[in-house]
């Protein structure tokens, strides 16, 4: 065999085994998927997000939280209303997690009847959400309270970390 036809064989099959491993990623990870973020959570069959509240979570939300805090250098009547939104959060999270099981075992329960109650489940989700409502009430109520307590620097450190978030998230 000549040079010129084992060139011509050799990317023959290096085109071909290119072809099938870009065929297997997108068939791994879809036509748009990102490969480099790791595995992309959704359902799973489950019907409900896996990624609840979890002691882990609530743990790193309210450390992240005392880091910022402690960078805003807070006043003793400040820590007060601080501390206010925060034992608010930690009541919220360990209840969470428990009425996020009871839910989801009551509406795999339900489904599995032969004639499920579907009417029942949409006025427990809609307490539910009810609920959630009047919890988010509650904490923008105590957010406002806690902010309008700030001197100038402390806001403007806030609403820089805000932007800068933003600016990650947008687009």
């Amino acid at each position: 065999m000549k040079t010129r036809n084992k060139v011509f064989v050799g990317s023959g099959i290096i085109l071909l085994l290119l072809l099938f491993a870009g065929f297997g990623l997108v068939s791994a990870y879809g036509p748009w998927g990102d490969s480099c973020r790791g595995t992309n959570f959704r359902f799973h069959g489950q019907g409900f997000f896996p990624g609840g509240h979890g002691q882990d979570r609530t743990d790193f939300i309210l450390w992240r939280m005392d880091k910022k805090a402690k960078e805003l250098n807070l006043t003793s009547v400040q820590k007060e209303k601080y501390e206010a939104i925060k034992a608010n959060l930690k009541t919220h999270f360990a209840e969470g997690l428990s009425d996020r099981q009871r839910m989801k075992e009551q509406f795999q329960k339900e489904m599995s009847k032969e004639d499920p109650n579907v009417k029942m489940l949409t006025e427990s989700m809609k307490t539910k959400i009810e609920e959630r409502s009047g919890f988010v009430n509650k904490n923008l109520d105590l957010l406002v309270d806690f902010y309008e307590s700030l001197d100038t620097n402390q806001k403007r450190l806030i609403n820089d970390e805000i932007r800068e978030r933003m600016k990650v998230h947008q687009g």
